[in-house]
Parts: structure tokens; sequence; C-alpha cells
């Protein structure tokens, strides 16, 4: 399946990937791209990789360019990065999507879903009272 899965993302002519790395410094990987066999966009989980003690923006971004390499994944077809937000993400100087210049058109987006996470947090909400219901 992961050949697969490879043969057409690398036929696709262009493709996201999503980052998401857990407090256990693994690294998830997400892609969406164009399937052309099956005529529609589509999502697929990539890869899953332990990072180390320190998950910083380097050893991230050196996993993810090791997997590129390894499968002959074209850095220059990626088109956007969606993170959750941190730092060693979003970094301006050092963050991966920073160090993602072998893609000189590549977009680094906030992923939704966290930034709704953290207004929940600041709003100070229990789970189930965000979403516009009425308390």
């Amino acid at each position: 399946m992961k050949q697969q899965l490879i043969q057409k993302l690398s036929k696709a002519p262009s493709f996201g990937i999503q980052l998401d790395e857990s407090s256990e410094s693994q690294l998830m990987v997400f892609c969406r791209f164009p399937d052309l066999d099956a005529n529609r966009i589509v999502e697929h989980y990539l890869f899953c990789q332990r990072v180390g003690e320190r998950a910083t923006a380097e050893a991230i971004f050196k996993k993810i360019n090791e997997f590129f390499e390894k499968e002959g994944l074209d850095w220059s077809k990626c088109k956007s990065v969606t993170t959750d937000g941190a730092a060693a993400m979003q970094g301006f100087r050092k963050g991966v999507i920073k160090r993602i210049q072998l893609s000189p058109k590549c977009v680094g987006i906030h992923c939704i879903i966290h930034r709704e996470a953290l207004v929940t947090k600041k709003l100070n909400l229990n789970p189930g009272e965000a979403g516009g219901q009425e308390h």
C-alpha cells in the first residue's frame, strides 16, 4: 500500500502535507493531492516516525527530508505545509516551514482546528460548550 501511495503522490502535479508532532516526539505526516487515477483530491497518512528526545525544527525537517529523499518525492511539488503553529513548526527564522525552501512556492498554514482549540482554551470553555450552544 505504501508503494502505491508513493507512486500516486509522485505522479501528482502538486501536493500538500500536514505535520503534527506529539508530546512523545512522534512526527505524523499526512498528504493531500490530486489522485490522477481516481480523478479526485485525496488525503492519506504518509508516515509516522520518532523524532528523538528534542523535537527541534531541524530534527523534524531532517526526518521529513530523509523520507522524501528515500522515496524519491519532489520537494518542488510541495505547495503547502499545515502545522499546529508551534514555534518549531512556524518559527520565522528556523521553523520547519522556513526550512522547506526546496519548494519556493510552498505556503505555510496554521491548522484551523488547532486555532479553534487555542480559542477554546483562552475562553476557558468546557468541552461541548464551544460551537454556539446557549448556556
